[in-house]
């Protein structure tokens, strides 16, 4: 691997994604099930956000006792991600190199980035691809 090895050489393709109007509770479950720490949002393969295991945390790390934890269960089943995601992310093409990936993540300070060719959701490469990556290579 180089700066110049290209996106689509080390994006994840084989995404799960959530609707806008999906509820926090699945994408608990989704995070759990699968071990992953981001979620794109999408309407039709179009891009409108994407939520990471970090914002969830963030919200369960606000319950201060018992109630606010009851509070946050029927909340959790109700509230649509739409309401916690990241809205209009950095995104990046495929056919970018993995050293614009890296410049992005570094200064905007994300873990991921939608992979996005002519408006549609085609894969996500986060800090992850690219640290395994790395690792192979130096092998």
């Amino acid at each position: 691997m180089n700066k110049n090895t290209k996106i689509s050489e080390i994006m994840s393709t084989n995404l799960i994604t959530l609707h806008p109007k999906d509820n926090l509770k699945r994408a608990k479950e989704i995070f759990k099930e699968y071990h992953i720490h981001h979620i794109p949002i999408c309407v039709m393969n179009d891009i409108r956000g994407i939520l990471s295991l970090g914002d969830i945390l963030y919200l369960e790390g606000m319950v201060l006792d018992s109630f606010d934890q009851f509070l946050k269960d029927k909340k959790s089943i109700s509230t649509p991600v739409e309401d916690v995601m990241t809205r209009n992310p950095y995104c990046i093409a495929s056919t970018e190199n993995i050293g614009a990936a890296i410049e992005i993540m570094l200064t905007k300070r994300v873990n991921a980035l939608p992979v996005v060719d002519n408006d549609n959701l085609v894969g996500l490469i986060t800090t992850r691809d690219i640290l395994s990556t790395l690792h192979e290579n130096l092998k």
